[in-house]
């Protein structure tokens, strides 16, 4: 890797071809797994949260073929810096306009941010963050992703961070959900989620993982979907998702919220653990 190759790729902008067309089809695939109590969906508006959803293949790959993430300079990123595992660790989304059935999406892509070298708890490995800004073919902008990334090479970990004791937090109300392999699957496909650690553990154990992962849409749509239950007529302007441990088959998952004025904050607990957190915004 040189710096001069590196400098380049910090300063492209990708523009993706347009997606896929919007369909009722896909949406009803998704809102039967997610639910259906999203407010702005009147008429031919769809639910604000699925929308990157289009941006992705609707088909699986085949067997041999190697799954793309879809974002162009994330994959490039990780062959010049020779880490060929990285996963989400954090995920934001601000949303600002509508998507209806029948619009066609436009998406750029760059890099925002990338962190020095550094030993991670799976091996050598670096931070980052795409942003994605994603807009209809008549210009109205519909949202901005940033994806934090940790890429890393599988090997000798650095030191584990100390465990702090936490109070266990008082939730306004909680949900409980059981994920399981097929669970895991379906939910993965609802999002055009391809990757081979949401769908095949032998995949998700070359990435250093003990079996297949609950993908990060999935969990935005779970933990930001029990949090539109409880405001049921608030529309969803925001959300910024941390994730400290994966979830896995087996799991028995505990939603828990804290309401405050215009956000709710949810937390993913198993087994008396905290797995990830997300902040739910909505328009006030």
């Amino acid at each position: 890797m040189t710096d001069d190759a590196l400098g380049q790729l910090l300063e492209r902008r990708v523009t993706r071809d347009p997606s896929s067309v919007v369909t009722q089809d896909v949406v009803d695939a998704w809102t039967a797994v997610f639910g259906t109590e999203w407010p702005e969906c009147v008429g031919d508006v769809v639910p604000s949260i699925m929308y990157t959803t289009f941006a992705r293949s609707s088909v699986a790959p085949a067997p041999d073929e190697v799954t793309p993430t879809g974002v162009v300079l994330h994959d490039e990123l990780k062959t010049l810096l020779e880490l060929p595992v990285a996963i989400a660790v954090g995920y934001e989304l601000k949303l600002s306009g509508v998507v209806r059935i029948g619009d066609q999406l436009l998406s750029e892509e760059r890099i925002a941010e990338l962190g020095p070298e550094r030993l991670t708890k799976f091996g050598p490995g670096r931070d980052w963050v795409i942003e994605v800004a994603s807009s209809t073919t008549a210009g109205e902008l519909v949202g901005v992703e940033r994806f934090r990334m940790l890429g890393y090479r599988p090997g000798d970990s650095g030191p584990a961070p100390p465990q702090i004791p936490r109070e266990p937090t008082s939730f306004a109300w909680t949900e409980d959900f059981t994920v399981t392999t097929d669970s895991i699957r379906r939910e993965a496909e609802a999002n055009h989620v391809w990757a081979g650690a949401h769908h095949h553990t032998e995949a998700a154990q070359k990435a250093g993982l003990v079996d297949i992962i609950l993908d990060t849409s999935s969990q935005v749509a779970r933990l930001a979907g029990a949090a539109q239950r409880h405001r049921p007529t608030y529309r969803i302007v925001a959300i910024d998702l941390a994730m400290k441990r994966s979830i896995l088959p087996g799991a028995t998952v505990t939603l828990g919220g804290i309401e405050k004025e215009h956000t709710t904050t949810v937390s993913a607990v198993v087994d008396g653990r905290e797995t990830s957190r997300v902040t739910v915004t909505f328009a006030g």
